[in-house]
């Protein structure tokens, strides 16, 4: 994550949603609902159907820089056979989350989820979830639902069954 905050006169008000949002139905229905909103965001920003992690990551970009969220790069994870997307840059609400700042990483999730799922040859059975979370970063696996990190073949929304390189 970077140093972007929104702008003065929408601070308190998020600030205040998020905890709110928090003390209402914690952190599981917080997250729910960041997700669902994330989905309706990509719905709202759709990204081009593309034919290679290049171009998707590109297009990806695209609407992260019209939103002044940041940025992503995409690869294949080394680890298992899973496309992992590493986003910088996402605006802060406060010190909210866990680390301190995080707190719209589960929007991430489904912002991705709703973009991933547009591209060709997506399938009902993969989803995208946090890995890690830190100050500067926000580590998300795509993956199958079941168990993201079962090895194997993941067939991915990219160009086919997505490889872990041997």
């Amino acid at each position: 994550m970077s140093d972007l905050t929104p702008a003065p006169q929408w601070r308190v008000f998020l600030h205040a949603l998020a905890e709110e949002i928090d003390s209402q139905g914690g952190v599981a229905a917080r997250d729910e609902l960041l997700r669902g909103i994330g989905r309706r965001m990509a719905k709202l920003r759709p990204i081009l159907a593309v034919s290679g992690i290049d171009l998707l990551t590109a297009e990806i970009n695209e609407q992260l820089g019209l939103m002044g969220w940041g940025q992503a790069s995409l690869h294949v994870a080394d680890e298992y056979p899973a496309l992992q997307i590493v986003h910088t840059g996402l605006p802060r609400v406060g010190a909210g989350g866990d680390p301190p700042g995080s707190w719209m990483s589960a929007l991430l999730e489904g912002l991705y989820q709703g973009w991933l799922a547009q591209q060709p040859g997506s399938e009902p059975g993969m989803t995208v979830r946090r890995e890690s979370v830190s100050a500067r970063a926000v580590t998300l696996r795509y993956g199958r639902r079941n168990d993201i990190t079962t090895a194997g073949e993941v067939s991915g929304a990219i160009t086919g069954p997505i490889r872990a390189p041997s």
